[in-house]
């Protein structure tokens, strides 16, 4: 499990609005996605389906052992079913100041209990180069959503919109070959 550091702990508490099962956030496993709560985007994305977690809400505060407890209940449930399956963190947003600490904990968490039988992908309005730049550890996930949504540019499938970006991080180191 996780060792936190009990200073930053005690400061603040991931933001998470809700845990739910779900067969639309990743694009073929199904899924345990965690809505993060706030987002630190601005301006915010028109057309965002989940304005309710654009506030950094305290009262989203949630104890990280219990959310770590259920997420890792949840998703031993979808594998009792389901060969592999996806741990999605999305919001809100994920990688703000705010919830990264938690939502990079979480994911290492579950690959050091779950290995490769969960995916986990992360959504973010952030660009590669932003991860990059604000030294963002991308190491624990397997799948990244990376772009602002753009109404304009809706595909009706996935990712959302056609400037976002999907990568695989296995795939980011991977160099050409002549």
């Amino acid at each position: 499990m996780n060792n936190l550091n009990s200073s930053y702990r005690d400061l603040k508490k991931p933001l998470v609005r809700v845990v739910r099962f779900s067969h639309g956030d990743h694009p073929f496993l199904p899924a345990l996605s965690v809505y993060f709560q706030g987002c630190d985007a601005y301006p915010k994305c028109f057309g965002c389906h989940n304005p309710e977690t654009w506030d950094f809400d305290e009262t989203f505060a949630v104890d990280y052992i219990l959310l770590q407890t259920r997420v890792m209940e949840k998703l031993s449930l979808l594998l009792k079913v389901n060969e592999k399956v996806a741990l999605v963190l999305l919001g809100g947003e994920p990688l703000s100041e705010h919830n990264r600490f938690w939502a990079i904990s979480l994911a290492k968490d579950v690959k050091q209990t779950f290995g490769d039988a969960v995916t986990v992908l992360v959504y973010s309005w952030r660009s590669l180069d932003d991860l990059a730049n604000e030294g963002i550890d991308i190491s624990y996930f397997d799948e990244m959503v990376l772009g602002r949504y753009e109404k304009n540019l809706h595909t009706g499938g996935f990712p959302a919109s056609s400037n976002q970006v999907y990568l695989k991080t296995n795939e980011l180191s991977k160099t050409p070959t002549f």
